[in-house]
């Protein structure tokens, strides 16, 4: 069995990923890792890293590294892809944050809706798009009916992403973040509950899904039944108002939409709505401590201050006679998926799906991404349906997809002036620019990065 990482250089995820998946006995043997990137000296450091680590503790396991700078050779007879590319990097994201900020548009991320989400995902269409291609040309049992290659996306604007993918060929891609289960690690901590006592039902879309239903119950009592968290997490934070220093966008959205929380970060979330950024003091109201920052381009300049720095730590660690052991798995879901789908015991986890024939979540679009829970099995990828939002959940999940409507079909179609119309459409770009203004915003924008998106 082959798993093939494409953008494997992002050493985030790459490093957590890899080592994750050489934890389960069931991908240990007659397994190769196929690591690729355009980058050949990040590839060459995780490819070192992620080798060492296998002779450090699986020596004995019939486990093959590779690497390649090839996407089409890395893709060869893999059955599984796992996708974290950024297209343009650092130099493109840049642009995505500083020209709308000439506009009056801030982003403190500016990866999911928005001018930075849509023109990211405008870079990386063109290299979706073949990598689908690789999978349904060289990839596993590609020539063959019964299990064809899945698609496991990591990256950013997820929705858009996987979207396009799945409208290029269905069933291909499933959207993966962990935005759901560091939420609910996050509401489990408030609670002071152990993982045993909590438990929870979530659904949406990709950064903006809604705790529906939280639970807790006694683990010491045999007859205790499972209540509801949500007052409890209430007094939390009332009690110690510390604990949501961090989070004061997310509980003030809470407080608005009917009591729910939600899956994205303040800083995250405030460029989802119109209600917040515009507010002249909004830093001063809302700024948490260095997890909440809401800064304009913040995560950028995060971006910037630690490169070269995840590099050192992994070169200061295989200079050690041994790699640090972990004993579990990250949390990160491919690997959990991977390990269901070949060995038959089903996982459930919250993934980005489309939305066919309303079936999954039922008041939102036909055919939409959606982030419901879903079961992985031998047989592939099962999501629950028959989901219905509150109102006020499903009215906020509508905005942020018609901005991602637009985007998808600007790209399918070759439609420029759809990509204007899905930044139109944008909730926290309207709330500051005028039509005329969000026109020229994005004329610039196309032909500042015209090297990246040549097709339009």
């Amino acid at each position: 069995m082959k798993i093939t990482f494409i953008g494997a250089g992002s050493l985030v995820f790459g490093k957590n990923l890899l080592t994750d998946l050489l934890l389960f006995p069931a991908l240990q043997e007659d397994t190769i890792l196929c690591l690729e990137d355009i980058h050949a000296e990040r590839l060459d450091l995780m490819f070192r890293y992620i080798k060492n680590f296998k002779e450090d503790y699986f020596d004995d396991k019939d486990i093959i590294i590779e690497k390649t700078t090839n996407q089409r050779e890395a893709i060869e007879d893999a059955k599984y892809v796992i996708n974290s590319i950024h297209v343009g990097g650092l130099e493109a994201f840049k642009l995505d944050v500083e020209i709308p900020f000439k506009y009056g548009v801030t982003q403190t991320v500016g990866d999911t809706i928005g001018p930075g989400g849509v023109f990211r995902f405008l870079r990386a269409t063109s290299t979706l798009k073949s990598i689908l291609q690789d999978m349904q040309e060289i990839g596993h049992n590609a020539n063959n009916n019964g299990v064809k290659p899945l698609l496991l996306n990591y990256a950013n604007p997820m929705a858009m992403n996987t979207w396009f993918c799945n409208s290029l060929v269905p069933d291909s891609t499933v959207g993966l973040c962990h935005g759901v289960q560091g939420t609910a690690r996050l509401l489990q901590n408030w609670c002071g509950l152990k993982h045993e006592e909590f438990s929870f039902f979530c659904a949406g879309i990709n950064h903006m899904a809604w705790f529906l239903e939280v639970w807790y119950k006694d683990s010491g009592d045999p007859n205790a039944k499972w209540q509801d968290a949500y007052p409890l997490i209430y007094k939390t934070l009332e009690e110690d108002p510390k604990r949501g220093k961090s989070e004061k966008v997310r509980i003030d959205m809470m407080k608005a939409a009917g009591g729910y929380f939600m899956t994205e970060s303040s800083r995250h979330l405030s460029e989802y709505v119109p209600y917040y950024r515009k507010i002249p003091d909004f830093l001063e109201k809302f700024q948490g401590d260095i997890s909440g920052l809401l800064g304009q381009a913040d995560d950028y300049l995060m971006q910037v201050k630690l490169q070269g720095r995840f590099e050192k730590r992994l070169i200061r660690a295989m200079k050690r006679p041994k790699l640090p052991y972990k004993k579990a798995p990250t949390g990160e879901y491919a690997p959990f998926i991977i390990n269901a789908m070949e060995t038959n015991v089903p996982f459930r986890f919250n993934g980005n799906v489309i939305n066919k024939e309303r079936s999954l979540i039922t008041n939102l679009p036909n055919g939409c991404c959606v982030e419901v829970p879903v079961f992985a099995d031998n047989h592939g990828l099962h999501p629950q349906g028959g989901i219905t939002l509150p109102t006020i959940c499903q009215a906020l999940c509508t905005s942020n997809i018609m901005v991602q409507k637009a985007a998808v079909e600007g790209v399918l179609e070759m439609n420029r002036e759809k990509i204007y119309h899905a930044i139109l459409l944008d909730p926290n770009t309207a709330s500051v620019c005028s039509t005329t203004q969000i026109s020229e915003m994005v004329e610039e924008m196309f032909e500042a990065e015209a090297k990246w998106i040549p097709k339009f």
